[in-house]
């Protein structure tokens, strides 16, 4: 029997707010920085990490008003806010120089930041999400705020995130079950609920798509080689903007994820193989 690797949890203060992070590999290697999606966690990138971790040190933290990170008292959750708690992070870890993995939101918080310190980045990968809103997003915002605010059992919510997304179904239970405990909490009365501030969400239902700084200047200046991951079946990132993309990017690539709606986990065979050739190649 295979003994899972699991990562180290550790916190650190952010522009005011306790930031949770899981730290994967050793601290003298390669190191990259995994910023998670909306209805996401730092867990999202456990799978990923336990490919990558022997060669690489892996930082994925949770993004202010989600899992263990502290929320915003102000209801600070724009783009610019969260790129500005990944700049102090990579600060505050000594991070000058970094490959940087986005998913989803953690995708346009990844391209607000190179926005501004691309210079500092060996690398980007962008997975299933582009400067510009499609209809999935607001897909993903209505089906946020409208979703159960607890679950009697962990088995039940878990059954709810299932129903939500294909993806996440096809996973296996022990994915399942990380992932559900990264963004749903035990309370004292039994019941579970999620670890995202109720702000956050209601004020995305109320503002609807959160309005996106100018991204497509950000790709068009960005000094490092960029992969855009982008699952042929998504409705948040669509073919014609992939190809702007990588277009747009002085050094970018598209890998297709045949047959995936968003996102990608990051873990389908022909995403693993382009990561550990265009990782190889920033040595």
């Amino acid at each position: 029997m295979t003994t899972a690797i699991h990562p180290v949890s550790k916190s650190v203060t952010v522009n005011d707010l306790a930031l949770h992070y899981l730290e994967w590999g050793e601290a003298a290697a390669p190191p990259i920085v995994c910023v998670h999606g909306y209805t996401g966690s730092a867990d999202a990138f456990s799978a990923p990490a336990r490919h990558l971790h022997d060669r690489y040190r892996i930082l994925a933290f949770d993004v202010r008003g989600h899992g263990e990170s502290a929320w915003s008292p102000a209801g600070a959750y724009r783009y610019e806010d969260q790129a500005k708690d990944l700049a102090e992070f990579a600060k505050q870890l000594g991070l000058d120089k970094f490959v940087l993995i986005g998913t989803s939101m953690g995708g346009i918080i990844a391209m607000t930041y190179a926005a501004e310190y691309g210079d500092r980045l060996l690398g980007l990968v962008i997975n299933d999400i582009g400067p510009e809103a499609e209809a999935g997003t607001q897909r993903i915002t209505q089906m946020v705020g409208s979703r159960p605010d607890e679950f009697a059992t962990l088995e039940e919510a878990m059954a709810y995130r299932r129903s939500a997304s294909p993806i996440l179904a096809a996973r296996s239970a022990e994915d399942q079950h990380e992932l559900a405990l990264g963004v749903l909490r035990q309370r004292a009365d039994g019941k579970w609920r999620w670890k995202m501030d109720p702000a956050y969400i209601r004020q995305r239902v109320e503002r609807g798509a959160m309005p996106r700084p100018p991204l497509w200047p950000a790709l068009q200046g960005l000094p490092c080689p960029t992969l855009v991951v982008w699952g042929t079946e998504s409705d948040v990132l669509s073919e014609a903007q992939a190809l702007r993309m990588v277009n747009a990017l002085p050094h970018g690539e598209l890998v297709r994820v045949p047959g995936i709606g968003h996102a990608p986990t990051l873990v389908e065979p022909v995403v693993l193989a382009a990561l550990d050739r265009f990782l190889g190649g920033l040595q």
